[in-house]
């Protein structure tokens, strides 16, 4: 074999591997790779905010709209609850993990309904309220907007707002 063929296949096959490599780099850089998960305390009122859905017409599936759950320390002591729209990674309801220690199993079920409220249903903050001063919706965008305790007796007006809306 002369030099210049021996050179000739030698780049060939260079550029072959090259091209090879940027190929799977490529394929692998677009993948979503990203796995879904949601924090073990978190997941129950996950699940229930799935099943009130089920109730209401709605197929909740967190894993193909991306969405997972996680409790973090969360710098501003005025907000409990983000949800993070993203779509090149999953969504993230986060859930400051101090308000989370200290929250009753009412409170709890009010955050996570909130922000999968934003994250799940793509709803925006509604700060009505009827004629008492009660907040109409779960989706108020803080306590002092309207009067809001979500109760054993009035969850399931406010779950079918939440849904239904």
């Amino acid at each position: 074999m002369s030099t210049k063929s021996f050179q000739f296949s030698l780049v060939s096959t260079m550029k072959y591997y090259l091209g090879l490599l940027i190929g799977i780099v490529i394929i692998l850089g677009c993948s979503k790779t990203d796995i879904v998960e949601t924090d073990v305390e978190l997941q129950p009122y996950f699940d229930i905010f799935a099943s009130e859905g089920e109730k209401r017409g709605f197929i909740v599936d967190y894993e193909a709209e991306r969405i997972e759950g996680l409790l973090q320390d969360i710098l501003s002591s005025s907000v409990q609850g983000q949800c993070f729209r993203n779509e090149s990674k999953p969504k993230k309801v986060i859930i400051d993990t101090e308000y989370w220690a200290n929250a009753t199993d009412l409170e709890r079920e009010f955050i996570i309904y909130h922000e999968l409220g934003h994250c799940f249903l793509n709803r925006d903050h509604l700060d009505s309220s009827d004629n008492k001063g009660n907040c109409v919706s779960i989706m108020h965008s803080n306590p002092g907007a309207c009067n809001f305790i979500l109760t054993p007796d009035n969850r399931d007006a406010y779950l079918d707002e939440l849904f239904l809306q």
